[in-house]
Order: structure tokens, then C-alpha cells, then sequence
């Protein structure tokens, strides 16, 4: 009997040794992001920010899929991790019948954004989306569900508009990026994730500013008025230049 039982416990703990190497974490979660839905702009998103870290012992290659909840109808959105920004009508980074494989692979301690953008098209409401995390090697083992919530008033102010039309792109940037909607004699300033200043520039129209010298990695853009008062802040995803 004991020559059973002691096998059976010793593949029991290894199991489960395998089992806790795998573990991921988004945060935050839920995530919550809201804006003003301007009917002049069609463009404009809302951003839900979020990172996917992988806190287990081995690297891990990732799926997410997006689910919409629930959303207006003419809102769309779309999902950005760190190899690009998808468009609205890719739901997964894994969809055969999309032609797309592109996993999120991660070495221990390594991160991605999992960014979901809301465009709410100049109209007002709320949505929930849902990214279900797995492994490429399970796809039907859900590891983790991030819930990302979004809402969009009317324009209030011409503040209010200011800031929506602000955007950093493009993201992710490998070389240079611009400031849509710069104001006047404001700046841009680039932080690292423990809030170190990387950069700054002073924003002009129609300028670029180099950050390919940055290493690849997560950054937070904020764009600074005249008077050093920060009106959007956004997450920017810096990836290296390929040869």
C-alpha cells in the first residue's frame, strides 16, 4: 500500500509545484476611465490602462480575448498589449480565423500593457469590457478575467474639450512620438513606472520628439500645460528598434 500511496503524493506535489509556477496578475482590477464623448471628434478614445505581469517562475505565452459586456452600439473599442494596437475588429491576439498569432510572451517578472480603448463616437453612455487571460497552450482555461469600465459624459466646458482631443501617439512608439492637441507652450514630460523624469520637451506644433534612445519597456506620458499643470497623463509602451 505505502509503495502506492507514496508516489501518488510525491506526483501530487510536483503537480502542484507546476501549477503554482503560473501565476499572472492585472492591475489594476477592475479598471475604470472615463471622458467626454464630442460629437466633432469621432476619434477620441477613452483609455483603460492596465499591466499583465507574469509573477510565476517560467515563461509564459499569453491569449487575451475581448468581451464586450455590455456597450452602446455605436461605440467600438480595441485592445493594445505590447506588440501593437489591434483594431476593433480583432477580438483576440490568437484568431485562426483572423490569420493572427501573435502571443503575449512573458519571461519571469516581465510585463505587458493590456490597454483597452473605448471610441464612443460623440455619444454618451457606458460600457464594460472583459479581457480573458490564458495560455496559448490552454486557451480554454481561463487564468484571469480583467473587467475595464468605461464612461463618457457630454462636453461641458471648452477644458473639457481641450483635454479629450489631447493624445500621445504613436503607441506603442519605437522612435518618435507626437502630441496631438498640444497646448500652447506646454510640455511634454516621460516618466519611467517608479515616476523617474526620462524626458522632456517643449511642445511646439507639428513637432516630433525623439525617444529611441529609451529602453524598451512601459513609460507615462503626461502633457503639461503653460503653467506646469498636468492635463492628461497616458501610458506609453516604448518598444526597440528591430534591425
Amino acid at each position: 500500500m505505502k509503495q502506492i500511496i507514496l508516489p501518488l503524493i510525491l506526483f501530487l506535489f510536483i503537480f502542484q509545484i507546476g501549477l503554482a509556477q503560473v501565476n499572472l496578475s492585472l492591475t489594476p482590477n477592475p479598471v475604470e476611465a472615463s471622458g467626454v464623448a464630442d460629437p466633432d471628434d469621432l476619434f477620441f478614445e477613452i483609455i483603460g490602462y492596465a499591466t499583465l505581469k507574469n509573477e510565476g517562475t517560467e515563461t509564459v505565452s499569453i491569449k487575451w480575448e475581448r468581451v464586450v459586456v455590455d456597450m452602446p452600439g455605436e461605440w467600438e473599442s480595441l485592445v493594445c498589449d505590447f506588440h501593437q494596437c489591434y483594431v476593433a475588429a480583432v477580438y483576440s491576439n490568437i484568431a485562426d480565423n483572423l490569420g493572427l498569432n501573435e502571443p503575449v510572451v512573458l519571461a519571469p517578472g516581465e510585463s505587458s500593457n493590456l490597454d483597452v480603448h473605448a471610441i464612443p463616437k460623440g455619444v454618451t453612455g457606458s460600457a464594460e469590457i472583459r479581457i480573458d487571460v490564458s495560455l496559448t497552450n490552454e486557451p480554454d482555461n481561463i487564468i484571469l478575467s480583467g473587467t475595464y469600465l468605461f464612461n463618457a459624459s457630454p462636453v461641458s466646458s471648452s477644458k473639457d474639450l481641450n483635454k479629450a482631443k489631447l493624445a500621445v501617439f504613436p503607441n506603442p512608439a519605437t522612435d518618435y512620438v507626437e502630441v496631438q492637441g498640444a497646448p500652447a507652450a506646454g510640455r511634454l514630460a516621460i516618466y519611467n513606472v517608479i515616476g523617474r523624469q526620462m524626458r522632456s520637451f517643449n511642445l511646439a506644433p507639428g513637432s516630433r520628439y525623439y525617444v529611441g534612445d529609451l529602453p524598451a519597456g512601459l513609460y507615462l506620458a503626461s502633457v503639461l500645460n503653460r503653467k506646469g499643470e498636468i492635463m492628461r497623463t497616458f501610458r506609453l509602451s516604448k518598444r526597440s528598434l528591430r534591425p
